[in-house]
């Protein structure tokens, strides 16, 4: 009780992709090693484990009134130049699971290169920032900034959402 009220993060795990059983069982044994055991179905649904990943699950100490357990898996894939992080957090409460889902992509090239403007499309310039902000028909806000070093431009893309399911 103590040790967890001085850490903010309780412990980290550390995974890579080379595991003996496979990617969905190692992602659910962990979030059950971390309390959360009543959300397989919506963890399964919502957070994957793709090619060539490692992911870092964290259990929150504190924070939250009543009997509730938080967690946090970070996943990263990809390759270099074209790499997928994505923040989920897990809370599993009495009656609930909720996730809030944030997202970050890199893409080589320009953001009008990489940004579907068939299902994207401008809804705050910032003329006197880095970011742009896009939304989709299904209101999901999307933040990209475009960095140049060089000849060479990468986009930097952010987006987050927030879910919930009955236990299952």
């Amino acid at each position: 009780m103590r040790f967890s009220a001085l850490v903010v993060f309780v412990s980290t795990v550390i995974f890579s992709g080379h595991a003996l059983a496979n990617d969905s069982q190692i992602l659910l044994k962990s979030f059950h090693d971390y309390g959360i055991k009543k959300c397989d179905t919506f963890i399964s649904q919502n957070t994957t484990l793709k090619g060539n990943w490692n992911f870092f699950i964290n259990k929150h100490a504190g924070g939250i009134d009543g009997p509730v357990t938080e967690v946090t898996v970070v996943n990263i894939w990809g390759s270099r130049g074209d790499t997928v992080k994505t923040e989920d957090t897990y809370i599993q409460t009495p009656k609930n699971c909720y996730l809030r889902q944030t997202w970050t992509l890199t893409d080589p090239g320009s953001c009008s290169e990489n940004i579907d403007g068939n299902h994207w499309y401008v809804s705050t310039k910032m003329p006197n920032k880095d970011y742009t902000t896009y939304k989709n028909s299904g209101g999901i806000e999307l933040h990209a900034k475009e960095i140049q070093v060089g000849n060479f431009k990468v986009c930097v893309q952010e987006g987050s959402k927030r879910l919930s399911a009955k236990h299952g």
